[in-house]
């Protein structure tokens, strides 16, 4: 199950608690588009057909730089229609959350599974 597009090891872990959950399978660096077709972001992982994204909440994204970039991001792809779901670290420890919340932003948006 595991990629080569992944860009941490908790990225990789959210993924595989998604797939083994039985969710439809996320794609990884999702490339997130304005209607013009330009990329304005990439998501950790996601599932554009129903335009949510997941989105893998490290240390780094604390620092004040990064912060600020995610919060331009985040609202880019909010403005383009697509649901963003974070998390971080304490969410490894409990993956039903992931599962749970994911699965509710892919049914919020219409998928079956």
């Amino acid at each position: 199950m595991l990629t080569p597009l992944a860009m941490s090891r908790p990225e990789s872990v959210v993924r595989c608690v998604l797939i083994e959950a039985g969710l439809p399978h996320p794609e990884p660096q999702v490339e997130v588009k304005s209607p013009s077709g330009r990329v304005v972001a990439h998501s950790d992982l996601g599932w554009p057909q129903w335009r949510v994204a997941i989105e893998y909440e490290g240390r780094q994204h604390a620092e004040r730089g990064q912060f600020g970039r995610d919060l331009d991001r985040y609202s880019l792809m909010a403005a383009d229609g697509w649901l963003t779901i974070r998390y971080g670290a304490d969410h490894l420890r409990r993956p039903e959350l992931i599962v749970d919340r994911a699965a509710r932003a892919l049914r919020s948006r219409g998928a079956v599974w």
